[in-house]
Formats: C-alpha cells, structure tokens, sequence
C-alpha cells in the first residue's frame, strides 16, 4: 500500500495510520507491503507489527547513494537493521516477526 501522490492532498491519512483498517479487510488473502514514509528502523518495526509483510524503503538509501554512493546504500542499511534490533530489544522480542499491534499507538 502507498499514498503516493497524496502528499498533494494533506488532509489524507498517513499509510501507516489506515494500515491496521486495511490487514483486518483482507486478513491474509493478501500480502501488504508498505512503501511511503519509511524513515527509520521504528518505522519498519511498526509496520510489520501492524499486519505488514515487508516494508520498501526508497529515500534512506537514495539518500545514501547520493551521499557515499553504495558504501552510503550498505550505512543506511546498516543504520536501519541496527535500529531494527534495538526497537526489538526494546520490546523484548527475539524477532521482527515476534511483534504484533499491541506494541503499537499510532497517533492520528
């Protein structure tokens, strides 16, 4: 799922907000990948546990490749996989696919 183009429109939901309203519609008929405002390893961690499959990341490591070229793209996915692991520690969970929505409050 992605709100792209909906930055046009600001009164639109984020999609991390409509989410958890669109895994409870099609429940596991369909695979959701969240692309749009992936910014950070929370981010991910988030999306995953409110009924994501994967997350795509397109600016952090555009940033990074604009940066440091591919050493940049390997930092910036260095610096999200950490973040990633630290969320889950945070969390006490021993993986990403250990989370669920009642770690989650998104605020709308």
């Amino acid at each position: 799922m992605s709100n792209h183009g909906g930055r046009q429109l600001d009164g639109l939901p984020a999609t991390i907000q409509v989410q958890p309203e669109i895994a409870d519609a099609v429940g596991s008929q369909v695979e959701i990948l969240l692309d749009g405002g992936i910014r950070r390893g929370t981010d991910v961690v988030k999306a995953i546990a409110m009924g994501a499959k994967a997350c795509l990341v397109g600016q952090p490591y555009v940033w990074g490749l604009a940066v440091g070229g591919e050493a940049g793209v390997a930092k910036v996915l260095q610096i999200l996989r950490s973040e990633i692991d630290t969320t889950l520690a945070l969390l006490g969970r021993p993986a990403i696919m250990d989370v669920d929505g009642s770690e989650v409050r998104i605020k709308n």
